[in-house]
């Protein structure tokens, strides 16, 4: 039983003086070596432990409301982008990339140079009654004053046909 288990822990720490475990007194103190096993065994909980309970006093732990956010901020505020002509709608924020946008909405934008030179991605905006062209690799949603925004994706042949000029002009 505890004689068997103090040999075991003493091979396995003691390495080659593990040989010379049969020689130790048989009257080893099972405390002793009980408390050593429990100090191995234990440590990492004990620190998860130490951990909780330096936290347990600190109140604003108990429920991240806004993580993240500095208090009495929510986040940026909810916007919506409609897709013409298909109808997707898409809950964004101020600041987002309008590419990543159309990606969570299943919208198929043709890019061509990702700079935002080829046209290959023109959609029109429209935001508090302004329609204006965008380019979807370089443009971010508007940090204005508009919640509800729509975008009218482009003919695909239309895209594709800027997309190969741009190609040309490139060569």
């Amino acid at each position: 039983g505890m004689l068997r288990k103090s040999v075991l822990v003493l091979a396995v720490a003691g390495g080659a003086s593990a040989f010379m475990a049969p020689l130790l007194p048989l009257r080893v103190s099972p405390t002793r070596v009980t408390a050593a096993t429990r100090l191995q065994m234990g440590f990492f909980d004990s620190i998860g432990k130490a951990i909780s309970e330096s936290m347990a006093n600190d109140s604003s732990l108990s429920k991240p409301v806004n993580p993240g956010f500095r208090e009495g901020y929510d986040g940026p505020e909810q916007k919506s982008v409609t897709f013409q002509p298909s109808g997707v709608v898409v809950t964004t924020y101020a600041g987002e990339r309008m590419g990543d946008v159309c990606t969570r909405g299943g919208i198929d934008i043709t890019y061509g140079c990702q700079k935002g030179s080829c046209g290959s991605c023109e959609v029109y905006l429209t935001a508090d009654g302004a329609r204006e062209k965008i380019r979807v690799c370089q443009a971010v949603v508007p940090r204005d004053e508009s919640t509800s925004l729509v975008v009218e994706v482009s003919d695909p042949a239309m895209a594709i046909k800027r997309k190969l000029q741009w190609e040309q002009v490139k060569k």
